[in-house]
């Protein structure tokens, strides 16, 4: 009995160790907004996180941030990260980081929010395949860059989440393609067809390839 309390023990130590611990974060006010600093104290680099404004009474707010296209935070660094929401300035107390997602596939956080980050990823990506059909139509088509920004504009238009009175997964998913494809329209505006679908499938190909699995 004393031998297999022990290999238990073991085996949580083992777990724990293995575990990434959720990024520390610290809010300040400044003048208009508020900004977020997330240190990364793991040992892998953070690829995505939730900061949500918790028990506060009469307001909420959410943030979803994934990194995994774009700007990693490595183990030790600290990111900086302006806001135009003051409220979470002014109640630091109240926002707590939820979830986080790590490079090697690991996550640190409320499972539900794990969830939220992961399912949003996989609307992400599919966003993001997507805009790339639609921008390898337009390219084979000769289409004049006005025209596809014209309807990647009304494709994000389509993807206006219905109402704010609940946060469902569907509406995180909504708004997160939402803003993909504004994105994209903007990038257009400066750059031509074929820059915007290489900036695209670079996009794809780092999110298909993170982790966890999609």
């Amino acid at each position: 009995m004393a031998h297999r309390l022990f290999a238990v023990t073991l085996l949580a130590v083992w777990g724990t160790a293995a575990a990434q611990p959720l990024p520390v974060l610290r809010t300040e006010p400044t003048a208009g907004g508020s900004v977020f600093f997330i240190k990364n104290t793991g040992t892998q680099p953070v690829t995505a996180f939730l900061i949500e404004l918790v028990n506060y009474p009469g307001s909420s707010y959410a943030l979803f941030q994934d990194e995994a296209a774009s700007e990693l935070i490595a183990p030790g660094a600290e990111k900086k990260l302006p806001v135009a929401n003051m409220t979470v300035g002014a109640v630091p107390d109240y926002v707590k980081l939820q979830a986080s997602l790590f490079a090697d596939g690991t996550s640190a956080g409320l499972p539900e929010k794990v969830t939220q980050l992961v399912e949003r990823r996989k609307a992400m990506l599919a966003t993001l395949r997507e805009l790339c059909a639609r921008l390898e139509k337009a390219q084979g088509a000769k289409a004049a860059k006005s025209a596809v920004v014209d309807e990647l504009k009304r494709w994000a238009d389509s993807l206006q989440p219905a109402g704010k009175a609940r946060v469902s997964q569907a509406s995180i998913n909504q708004a997160a393609a939402r803003g993909a494809v504004a994105d994209a329209s903007a990038w257009l505006d400066a750059h031509s067809v074929a820059e915007t679908l290489a900036k695209a499938r670079a996009s794809e190909r780092t999110l298909a390839a993170s982790k966890p699995a999609l």
